[in-house]
């Protein structure tokens, strides 16, 4: 059982998610963002590794469906954070999918299993390369979904978040709610910070809560997710009318 006493945290540069997670993610640790798309996971992750950088830390973005280029931008103009600085600095490392082991993702020849085991391969030789404290993978789901059997789904989930615990990486990995997947992937994390939306009347608000954390005492409130010019921030309020 995990000692809290004695084991580090790590901030994850949201403020007010520390305080849900009782300190931050637990050092070494593989902590998964779920929810449907819009709620807000890339840019948890994405603030998650601006954090770690700013700090000095070595980071690592691996993203399965588009270019780095497209997270990059996005995360200038709508924040501010100068990604391709961090870059050149060598505090932010990207693997995307123009990276040719990625880029077998779109090859209907490759056997999924087979896929997965050259992701893996490939992460584990980047981790040893580039020594990140921290990695943001988004998203998992583009790994896992041709996998139709859940006992060999279990196994493979198991094995890749093996490679960062192997290696005491701090991960923080985005799923999205589709075919049940989510439900999968989130067993075999040591957290999960689950996202959505919720009707107010005629408003829409995002919303928080911390589904599990394996050692540990969390918030059981739903909270409010604001995401605002400075990022993304946890309010204390709930999203509930009262």
């Amino acid at each position: 059982m995990t000692d809290e006493s004695t084991q580090q945290r790590v901030d994850t540069g949201i403020p007010g998610l520390n305080e849900m997670l009782n300190g931050g993610f637990f050092s070494g640790t593989t902590n998964v963002v779920s929810g449907e798309s819009g709620t807000g996971k890339t840019i948890l992750g994405s603030q998650f590794l601006y954090e770690g950088a700013k700090k000095g830390e070595k980071t690592m973005c691996i993203i399965t469906s588009e270019e780095s280029k497209s997270i990059i931008r996005e995360m200038k103009t709508s924040f501010g954070w100068d990604f391709n600085e961090l870059v050149e600095k060598g505090f932010l490392t990207f693997v995307d999918i123009t990276d040719p082991s990625l880029r077998l993702q779109k090859s209907v020849e490759i056997a999924p299993s087979e896929l997965i085991k050259s992701f893996k391969k490939l992460v584990e030789s980047k981790i040893e390369e580039i020594k990140p404290t921290r990695i943001f993978i988004d998203s998992i789901e583009a790994l896992f979904l041709a996998i139709e059997s859940n006992y060999k789904l279990r196994t493979l989930i198991d094995d890749v978040f093996g490679v960062f615990r192997k290696h005491n990486v701090t991960s923080v990995i985005t799923v999205g709610a589709m075919y049940n997947l989510d439900t999968m992937v989130e067993y075999g994390a040591d957290s999960v910070v689950k996202l959505g939306r919720i009707r107010t009347g005629n408003n829409l608000q995002r919303s928080v809560y911390i589904m599990k954390m394996r050692g540990s005492a969390t918030s059981n409130e739903v909270r409010v997710l604001n995401i605002s010019d400075n990022g993304m921030a946890v309010l204390k309020q709930s999203p509930y009318l009262e």
